[in-house]
Parts: structure tokens; C-alpha cells; sequence
């Protein structure tokens, strides 16, 4: 059964760093490579841009999932997963 960490983030791009900080940090810790690791930065900063250009959103909440070679990334609202290796 994978971890699973929810990141909260206030919807603003100040804070984009934090949520890519999170992902590569998971990465590392479930073994996935840079190439892969790559890809999936990519979609949390497409991610967090479709969020935050939807005015009405106050926050942006992510939903890391971790296990032994695998990384999943969703938001918590429901949404489909934008990342998952």
C-alpha cells in the first residue's frame, strides 16, 4: 500500500516551488529516474497554473501517493491524475 502525503498550497504561483520541492523529494524516495522525474515536474507546474488561473480557487491541494518504484500525483478535488510513474 503506497504512502500518501496531501499537500495544501495557497493558490498562487509564489508557491510552486514548494510543490515541485515535494515531488522531487517523493521521487527520490521511490526510486523513480530523472527522466520520469522530469515529466512529472512538468505537470505539477501545468497543474497548479490551470488552478490558479481559475480565480475562484483558494487553494490548491495536492495528493502525493509513494511506494517502492512508483509516484503518483493528483489534486484531491476529484480531478483525474496529472503525474503517475
Amino acid at each position: 500500500m503506497p504512502d500518501v502525503i496531501r499537500l495544501v498550497l495557497p493558490a498562487d504561483p509564489r508557491y510552486l516551488d514548494v510543490a515541485v520541492a515535494a515531488i522531487e523529494t517523493l521521487a527520490d524516495r521511490a526510486g523513480i529516474d530523472a527522466d520520469d522525474l522530469a515529466g512529472m515536474r512538468a505537470l505539477v507546474h501545468e497543474a497548479l497554473g490551470e488552478r490558479v488561473s481559475h480565480r475562484g480557487a483558494a487553494v490548491v491541494t495536492f495528493c502525493y501517493e509513494v511506494g517502492d518504484g512508483f509516484l503518483g500525483v493528483r489534486l484531491d478535488s476529484g480531478d483525474t491524475s496529472y503525474a503517475h510513474t
